[in-house]
């Protein structure tokens, strides 16, 4: 008997989005593989931070279907309690890292990681807290798990968000331009924590314009350009022979 062919972990058919009358997104169709790290690219407003929003339902799409490992995103359905529980359960599955780092100022860096846990998946505390500081460990956090947000830099704090998403233990992560937000001095530090994430074998689409952590990390570029995807491929096929002349100028833009 022969192996399985490996199923995509990430299946998107046709995604529209829009605000009003703007169309955001325009028939996205792609897959990710398990394993596979997938950086977007484009200029401002091509729907690259839409299109990770709509995969955890931040965002409700309009049309399409989207499968993420094996559960269909209730797209178009009203809210219903069924509906609301599939949601949580498809962001169970899906860690969010944004550009702004979202943690509680009045709690601890080690309260801060284990509220997901304990919250929603009603982890015992004790063993929450355990994997938490597994986790500060190994974002180089540890000795910071009794301060509070307001006492950490950019970069320390966006190492924390990391942690705080991979204490759901997620199948798949998504990162909304982690680093714009950073002096640039403090960039290295997270996407050397994305890169160890990476070469762990995590699922990763990643919004970003660091080309040089695209180059050496991503299996696959994604160029968005108003809504659709203008093309696709190897980092290197991408940036060095790409296909479309507005991909060529974005490049030479950022480059």
């Amino acid at each position: 008997m022969g192996i399985a062919p490996m199923q995509p972990i990430i299946t998107i058919e046709n995604l529209k989005k829009y605000f009003q009358q703007l169309l955001v997104l325009d028939g996205i169709t792609t897959q990710v593989m398990p394993g596979e790290v997938v950086v977007i690219i484009g200029r401002s407003g091509s729907g690259k931070s839409t299109l990770l929003r709509c995969l955890n339902m931040l965002e409700e799409p309009q049309s399409g279907h989207v499968l993420i490992d094996g559960i269909e995103l209730p797209i178009g359905k009203k809210r219903t309690s069924e509906v609301k529980k599939r949601i949580i359960e498809i962001r169970t599955h899906m860690g969010m890292v944004f550009q702004e780092f979202n943690l509680f100022p009045h709690r601890t860096i080690i309260e801060n990681v284990i509220e997901g846990p304990v919250v929603v998946k009603k982890q015992d505390r004790n063993t929450a807290i355990a994997k938490a500081e597994e986790l500060l460990r190994w974002v180089g956090m540890i000795e910071k798990k009794d301060a509070y947000p307001d006492q950490l830099s950019g970069g320390q704090k966006q190492r924390v968000a990391i942690a705080r998403s991979l204490a759901m233990e997620p199948k798949i992560m998504l990162f909304d331009e982690p680093t714009s937000a950073l002096d640039p001095e403090l960039i290295g530090e997270v996407l050397s924590v994305m890169k160890k994430l990476a070469e762990e074998g995590m699922t990763m689409l990643v919004v970003t314009h660091e080309m040089s952590f695209a180059r050496e990390v991503a299996d696959r570029i994604i160029f968005l350009g108003d809504g659709v995807i203008i093309e696709e491929g190897p980092p290197e096929k991408i940036m060095e022979t790409p296909a479309h002349e507005s991909t060529r100028q974005f490049l030479d833009h950022i480059l």
